[in-house]
């Protein structure tokens, strides 16, 4: 109760003292700490250490932290207090007022004498270190102040066996404490197309087909082999991850005797060799109907294509020639004009439906052209037909 009392007045003082947050997270913190208080004069140190370190992680302060040291201390954290305080003397190193300078070195000398040191090594270097369920660090070294009483450590890493373990720990004294985390074994399910085919890994024999279980191995590469009486002897090399399950799957091929192969004979595959014929073909010989298609179908495609070009310059020339007239006689009103313009424009659109007529009709014969030229090489115009249309042949892919 005495320690409350004075972890009560210590509270009382910091909050006359000048408070240099403004708004935002800093607003927010000065609630929290407001509210911490009030905790601590109901003796509620447990509450009040949660607003405080709510308060601390928005803004720290060396108010925020000297009382947040001072519940941790009425809650018998030694450890946590000795840590803030060090903080304390850290973060505001020459610009603590007066009176906290001086209430912070009183409180550290009376702290210093309950807390408990413990080192804590770690194989692998990277594991996680836990502390009654909090993560404080990771290794391969790490050390700290921690209360007096029992705490319950764990060391974890992926891929291995964690270790917990209960460490009864005194004021004033050190203790260290190694974790040496094994790795997981990785598993190997062998399935075989024979039963009874001996299987051999690194070397020693590991059972015989079915197994009756998956084959547990330490992380790494090893070496696997499957033997069988008249069968080729299969070996693979697997390499096994820690707390993983692999499926292997053996196929073991028959023996054969070798023999002649006479001309003609098929020929039995043999274990990781995989055989293919190939029949010799003729070539194909052209077609001269097909080649004269495509002569004919590449000479009209021609033909069609100066035609289009032809009319689209007369179209071209007319359209220029009703440009002038219209320029020249167009705001005369004549009844000759109106009956000239409209032959004009008859005639410009007959032009241009012939030149894209015989466009279209040049790009038909073209591919028209294409096709025979390749169903009479042997390409792969195996999927067109080919049908007439007004400008020769049409093609349908």
């Amino acid at each position: 109760m005495k320690r409350q009392a004075c972890a009560l007045c210590v509270a009382i003082l910091v909050a006359g003292m000048s408070w240099s947050a403004t708004a935002g997270d800093k607003e927010e913190a000065r609630q929290l700490f407001d509210a911490g208080l009030k905790l601590m004069r109901l003796d509620d140190f447990a509450g009040a250490t949660a607003d405080f370190e709510r308060s601390v992680a928005l803004y720290p302060t060396q108010n925020s932290l000297f009382n947040l040291a001072n519940c941790y201390k009425a809650l018998q954290r030694y450890g946590d207090a000795l840590a803030v305080v060090e903080r304390l003397q850290r973060d505001f190193a020459g610009k603590l007022k007066p009176e906290i300078k001086e209430a912070v070195e009183r409180q550290q000398q009376e702290i210093q004498p309950l807390v408990a040191r413990l080192t804590l090594e770690t194989v692998p270097a990277d594991a996680t270190i836990r502390i009654d369920g909090k993560d404080v660090g990771t290794g391969p070294t790490l050390a700290l102040s921690l209360g007096p009483g029992d705490h319950q450590i764990e060391a974890a890493r992926l891929g291995h066996r964690s270790q917990q373990r209960l460490v009864k720990l005194v004021s004033g004294a050190g203790r260290t404490e190694k974790f040496v985390l094994e790795a997981e074994a990785g598993s190997l399910d062998v399935r075989a197309n024979i039963a009874g085919a001996a299987v051999f890994l690194d070397g020693q024999p590991a059972g015989t087909t079915p197994l009756k279980e998956a084959l547990s191995l330490p992380p790494g590469k090893h070496v696997l082999r499957v033997r069988a009486a008249d069968h080729q002897d299969i070996e693979r090399a697997v390499e096994v991850q820690a707390g993983s399950r692999q499926v292997l799957d053996v196929v073991l091929i028959a023996k054969t005797a070798s023999a002649p192969v006479a001309a003609g004979a098929a020929v039995t595959p043999t274990a990781g060799l995989s055989v293919s014929t190939t029949e010799a073909v003729a070539p194909k010989r052209r077609s001269r109907t097909m080649r004269v298609v495509t002569w004919a179908s590449l000479g009209g495609a021609v033909a069609a294509g100066a035609v289009a070009g032809t009319f689209l310059i007369i179209r071209k020339g007319q359209s220029n020639d009703f440009d002038t007239y219209n320029d020249l006689f167009g705001k005369t009103g004549l009844t000759t004009y109106d009956a000239k313009r409209r032959a004009a424009i008859k005639n410009m659109n007959r032009s241009a439906g012939i030149a894209i007529g015989c466009g279209i009709g040049a790009v038909a014969l073209a591919v028209t052209a294409l096709v025979a030229y390749l169903r009479d090489s042997g390409g792969d115009a195996s999927k067109t037909t080919m049908s007439f249309s007004p400008f020769g042949l049409g093609v349908a892919f």
